[in-house]
């Protein structure tokens, strides 16, 4: 590489990092705000039915606003930052994610099985980010009123890790409308480009099929 494409990778990767800060800190900061007043409005007693009515959409709107906001930090912050190599325990990484998801989703039926032990060579915050949204994923494709069922498990293949998600759900046939000028291909959310890129970044690979069992997610990791 020659200097002059370095330096435009240096320039890019700063770029990168720098917007992920402006989003993270100073965009999210007002949406906060909005959240914010919008839980005084709303114990204040003093609003109409109709007004709570629209008191409900903002803050919807305001939740869904940061949650995109989330999601572009995180695919940002893929190519924001050199990748590190050491020993990831990624059954803890998992464990996390799981403890994450039914935080968020008291009450609903799962059952989640995390082979132990699993190991893989990367960078630790790089491949938590993509277990989060691999599981993440495999969650959202459970209709609200079914069970979730969802395995993880690892295996040795020819000087990698293969890291393989199954769920019984089934893939999004349609993609959703948000940020559909950065998902890859057949990506069904901008989770699966993030989770995908990690790889990528590791020097693997994700692909992804289902049939009549659920869905399978295989990612393969070179030591």
């Amino acid at each position: 590489m020659d200097d002059s494409n370095h330096r435009d990778g240096n320039d890019m990767q700063a770029l990168r990092v720098n917007l992920a800060r402006v989003v993270s800190h100073d965009l999210r900061a007002q949406v906060r705000a909005i959240k914010g007043f919008g839980r005084l409005l709303d114990n204040s007693g003093g609003l109409g039915i109709g007004d709570y009515e629209h008191l409900s959409r903002i803050r919807d709107a305001a939740g869904r606003l940061d949650a995109m906001m989330v999601d572009l930090v995180d695919w940002l912050r893929v190519d924001a930052t050199d990748a590190k190599r050491m020993p990831v325990d990624l059954s803890l990484l998992a464990d996390w994610a799981v403890m994450d998801l039914r935080d968020a989703h008291p009450g609903r039926d799962v059952r989640i099985d995390v082979q132990p032990e699993m190991q893989a060579i990367g960078d630790e915050h790089l491949l938590r980010q993509m277990m989060q949204r691999l599981i993440g994923t495999a969650w959202q494709r459970a209709p609200v009123d079914a069970p979730i069922r969802i395995t993880v498990s690892a295996s040795d293949d020819a000087a990698a890790t293969l890291l393989r998600i199954h769920d019984a759900g089934h893939r999004t046939t349609e993609p959703a409308s948000d940020f559909s000028a950065l998902r890859e291909p057949g990506d069904a959310d901008i989770g699966m480009t993030i989770a995908r890129r990690v790889a990528e970044r590791h020097g693997g690979a994700l692909e992804s099929e289902s049939d009549a069992d659920g869905t399978t997610v295989r990612v393969r990791l070179p030591d």
